[in-house]
């Protein structure tokens, strides 16, 4: 579709060669804004993105994500999303009328090499982040020093659309753009169905 870039090369990548993470959009839906994690040491703007633990799932790793980057306690805003997953037997309708949190975007981005010297001691491989889209209620505080010791200038920040877009990474912009778009069209859904 247009909302993504061209496929990808048939690819495999060994566990040593790749990590798995996840990012969330978090939208305040009472003010319709958006939470953008600033980094004040190095006044840079991202979504709050990290990688998954052994034994956790990329959903648990992307609320804790959010709330150890943002400050904020958040929870899975489901969306109408015209995801490629099949419907569960007992509802094939399911693709058409439920509301799901699946991963709206999966990014990659590769790392490495890494040298000693002049000798590639590590060649790398693919960070494969899991994007979702989470929701705070309008009496949401955000909580200090959620993060880890490197995160502790980390603070999380409800902004408009236009601003957060203005912030944020080319890619990270498009990404909150699209889920954002995506939950006001859930809401017309909703809307109509009532």
């Amino acid at each position: 579709s247009q909302n993504s870039t061209v496929a990808i090369p048939d690819s495999y990548f060994w566990a040593h060669d790749f990590m798995l993470g996840a990012s969330m959009v978090i939208v305040q839906p009472s003010s319709g804004k958006v939470v953008v994690v600033n980094d004040t040491a190095r006044n840079s703007w991202f979504l709050p993105r990290g990688r998954k633990d052994i034994g956790e799932s990329l959903e648990q790793c992307a609320l804790r994500e959010a709330y150890e980057e943002s400050g904020y306690r958040v929870e899975f805003l489901p969306l109408h999303l015209p995801a490629r997953a099949p419907a569960p037997p007992d509802r094939p309708d399911a693709r058409r009328e439920l509301m799901v949190s699946e991963p709206i975007f999966i990014a990659t981005q590769g790392f490495g090499p890494y040298y000693r010297g002049t000798d590639v001691v590590d060649r790398g491989g693919q960070y494969i982040t899991f994007c979702y889209v989470g929701q705070i209620p309008e009496d949401a505080v955000r909580e200090e020093s959620t993060g880890m010791s490197d995160e502790q200038h980390y603070v999380g920040t409800l902004l408009e659309l236009d601003e957060a877009l203005m912030r944020l990474p080319d890619i990270e912009a498009h990404i909150t753009y699209i889920a954002y778009m995506h939950w006001q069209q859930t809401l017309g859904i909703e809307e109509q169905r009532r």
